[in-house]
């Protein structure tokens, strides 16, 4: 008896440490305050939009957050606190990142249409209570802008209004493992419900069962409407790449017979640009072409910026006030592929809220070339190059060192990449199972089919 006792309180041990690991890793006082400080130097030297640390005031800024890093109870409050630091920066790509984020939440996802915010996935055996749909009116009783305002968006670091808000939906359950959420809803019958959920996804190991049995695939493509090719490229992540290529390849004698090409990126965070560089050798026209923008990273020269102190010149005075820049020259793409093989019909490119980082710069080639006509929203705004810089505590900084200058002087990520014909997603539409943005791409495309 004695001895199933004790198996049972190690078990019991076994598990509560487990659950408590990412409160043990919270390094010590000190540390927390190098870490902080190592990210105020990195910004200070390296990040690729100087003028957002000059609006953030960065060092009044961190003499701001010195005391809050040193005051945290939990991992959970420090990751809170350096990702609030961080976002004050505006830039999508500039965020603290951890391989196991010590937040979590409940079985349920959201997506939203504008500021309608319904339940995209739920845990199968609570769909019936919650169908997959249902609009989100309050978390924790307060109504649900209010909370995002409040509760979610003061921690996500984004440059555009629109991805703060549809990141901000993404992580809108997020919060202090095994801690309980109130969510109230508005079923698609108009039914009011009130859930009580507990946040402990992660901690299963993410095995819970979910109502959307959608499987997820980098890419798509079918044949709709008899003649036009729908290319759906859901991630360029590195991974993928074989993937895409293999799958784009097969259809290529299917897609030189249709008549028009629907590419859908909508949903697609970036990756790699590698991803999509077949497919450009199948678009482009052009023996050689580039995303058309010309991209610049931080330089620093001490005896320049000791100069700059006393005298006039402006490039001298920029690297004083640490906002220097040096252009980043990149070799063009080398298009060998012959004329005959490629895809020469008209082009819709489907884009969206959630397209960001290697997908923007697919989106740019297309748009700015005039090789597709841009249909849907403008995208998150996040085009440059991340680097990510490990800290001492199990965190990292993802930081941008590569901005991107549009050939018109623009900066893409002010507003996002804007499309050539805006068309905003449709909440009726989609309880109807229908894709309004879909649909009005393919009416674009028909008027330029021969």
């Amino acid at each position: 008896m004695k001895n199933t006792v004790l198996v049972i309180i190690f078990a019991i041990c076994i598990l509560l440490s487990n659950a408590l690991t990412a409160q043990d890793k919270m390094p010590g006082r000190e540390q927390r305050i190098y870490t902080l400080s190592e990210i105020w130097k990195e910004l200070h030297y390296n990040f690729a939009f100087p003028e957002n640390l000059k609006k953030a005031n960065i060092d009044s800024l961190y003499v701001a957050y010195l005391p809050k890093v040193e005051q945290v109870k939990d991992n959970y409050e420090y990751f809170r606190v350096l990702s609030s630091f961080i976002a004050h920066f505006n830039e999508a790509h500039t965020r603290i990142y951890a391989d196991e984020r010590p937040d979590d939440a409940p079985p349920i996802k959201a997506m939203n249409y504008g500021e309608r915010i319904v339940v995209s996935d739920i845990a199968q055996n609570m769909a019936d209570k919650i169908p997959i749909g249902s609009e989100i009116l309050k978390i924790d009783r307060i109504p649900v802008v209010e909370y995002i305002r409040d509760s979610v968006s003061p921690y996500i670091s984004a440059a555009t209004p629109h991805w703060k808000f549809d990141k901000s939906v993404l992580e809108l359950f997020n919060g202090k493992p095994q801690s309980v959420v109130e969510i109230t809803v508005r079923t698609p019958k108009g039914e009011v419900k009130d859930m009580r959920m507990v946040r402990n996804f992660a901690a299963g190991g993410g095995r819970e069962v979910m109502a959307d049995k959608t499987v997820f695939s980098p890419v798509n493509i079918r044949i709709i409407d008899k003649n036009i090719g729908y290319i759906q490229l859901n991630s360029f992540m590195g991974g993928y790449t074989d993937t895409i290529n293999k799958v784009f390849n097969s259809y290529l004698p299917q897609l030189r017979n249709c008549k028009g090409l629907i590419i859908d990126v909508r949903g697609n965070r970036g990756g790699s640009d590698g991803a999509w560089e077949n497919m450009a050798y199948h678009l482009m026209p052009q023996t050689e072409f580039n995303v058309p923008a010309r991209y610049y990273s931080r330089i620093n020269v001490a005896a320049y910026k000791n100069w700059g102190q006393y005298r006039p010149q402006p490039q001298l005075k920029a690297y004083y006030e640490g906002t220097s820049m040096e252009e980043i020259t990149h070799s063009l793409y080398q298009n060998k592929l012959a004329d005959s093989l490629k895809l020469h019909q008209p082009v819709i490119l489907v884009s969206g809220h959630h397209v960001g980082s290697a997908s923007e710069d697919f989106v740019l080639l297309m748009k700015d070339t005039k090789r597709a006509v841009v249909v849907g929203e403008p995208t998150v705004g996040c085009v440059g190059e991340p680097m990510f810089l490990p800290l001492p505590d199990g965190f990292s900084v993802m930081m941008c060192v590569k901005n991107y200058v549009r050939t018109d002087g623009s900066q893409p990520n002010d507003t996002g990449i804007l499309p050539d014909i805006e068309v905003e997603r449709d909440y009726n539409a989609y309880l109807k199972g229908k894709d309004n943005i879909l649909e009005r791409a393919i009416e674009e495309l028909k008027k330029r089919m021969r």
